[in-house]
């Protein structure tokens, strides 16, 4: 998602450096400023919508997540309890986006963009979310190291076990 947010900013002005005619004509019609504007504002309503149906998405991805993990880790408590974490961090981003979407939209425009309070209220939001993202990102790591190091650690027994065969009966 940070990739396609990184790509949608930068089309606004890859749309104003095009040489073709119409594009041309229509900026000259609308004025630089003023389509320059637009082509912000339509870059932000895109991201908006893509972050949103990727929280949504993630709700579904928790669940799965969830039901494997149940399924799949003899129900050992420490990653369901991160998923848990992960799955919650998730909804609360769904509380956020409502808000942001709204604060993001009254400061695209003018006069809201000039508004320092709503503009201050929109990055603290933006960091609020960005603190939580991490910490999404550090449980479903600690997650993911723990599966690998318990599923190694798992296999080492076996082998383990193996190598302690009884092989007496041979060789008599």
């Amino acid at each position: 998602m940070m990739f396609i947010s990184l790509q949608n900013l930068r089309s606004p002005a890859m749309v104003m450096n095009s040489s073709l005619a119409p594009v041309t004509k229509m900026v000259q019609t609308f004025g630089q400023d003023q389509t320059l504007l637009l082509l912000r504002h339509f870059a932000a309503e895109q991201i908006r919508h893509y972050t949103s149906l990727w929280v949504e998405f993630q709700i579904l991805i928790g669940f799965v997540l969830g039901g494997c993990l149940f399924l799949a880790t003899q129900r050992r408590i420490f990653p369901l309890i991160l998923c848990g974490v992960m799955l919650a961090v998730v909804l609360f981003e769904l509380r956020l986006m409502p808000e942001l979407t709204y604060l993001g939209r009254e400061t695209d425009f003018p006069p809201g963009n000039t508004a320092i309070g709503q503009v201050e209220r929109l990055w603290a939001l933006q960091q609020v979310y960005g603190g939580v993202e991490i910490v999404k990102l550090l449980a479903g790591g600690i997650l993911g190291s723990y599966l690998f190091v318990f599923r190694t650690q798992r296999r080492r027994k076996d082998v383990h076990a193996i190598d302690h065969a009884d092989d007496r009966h041979i060789n008599r």
